[in-house]
């Protein structure tokens, strides 16, 4: 990839972390070179929300927008990577003081960033407030992205229906580890499952000046 561009997508493989009652990964040769075939092709098996993926509207509303109906104009686009790191608990003050501003797609920086390829996961990863999540969407943001697992604290799901609710896309399980705060690009394309809940997704950022 370019240098002018930085990937912030986990790598997909068999040992990588997963949400604790997601199943990791698999990948089976199904047709090889060594036994006789022409090419390779492999069965991959995974969940929707393996690894970096988008969560759609419909991961918890049954009226909600499917992945394959997510608008490309909230994927696409000038995005703010927000330093939220040492805190754990983010709160709508946190969000006003590291400047959320008229950018719709606003990445969070958080601690997350140090174990999100490796582990080991915190018992209380860094995650949004419903606040916080509210406050997102005062702000009109479209899209928010998060270098944790979820969203959520441990045991709730309050700041997913609150984005989700209002339309917003919530972008999970990035790695913004070589990312500094500030102005990008964003480009995040999930695959184009048909009525599904949520997809893993390609996400790179491109520095603006």
């Amino acid at each position: 990839m370019s240098a002018d561009y930085l990937d912030i997508s986990v790598p997909i493989h068999a040992g990588m972390l997963v949400w604790s009652t997601h199943e990791r990964p698999s990948m089976e040769t199904v047709e090889s070179l060594h036994a006789g075939a022409v090419n390779r092709v492999t069965h991959l098996s995974l969940t929707t929300h393996t690894g970096t993926h988008v969560d759609a509207p419909y991961h918890f509303l049954s009226d909600g927008v499917t992945t394959d109906g997510l608008a490309l104009e909230a994927l696409l686009g000038p995005a703010q990577v927000l330093d939220l790191t040492g805190r754990v608990e983010i709160t709508a003050d946190d969000l006003r003081q590291a400047g959320v501003g008229s950018v719709a797609r606003v990445l969070l920086k958080t601690d997350n960033s140090r174990w999100i390829r490796t582990g080991p996961i915190p018992e209380v990863p860094a995650h949004l407030t419903e606040e916080a999540a509210k406050y997102l969407v005062e702000r009109q943001v479209t899209l928010v992205g998060i270098d944790g697992l979820t969203v959520d604290a441990p045991d709730s799901v309050a700041a997913h229906r609150v984005l989700l609710e209002a339309g917003v896309i919530i972008l999970e399980t990035i790695d913004l580890s070589a990312v500094a705060p500030g102005d990008y690009e964003l480009a995040c394309l999930p695959l184009r499952l048909v009525g599904l809940d949520g997809a893993p997704a390609r996400a790179v950022l491109r520095p603006l000046s």
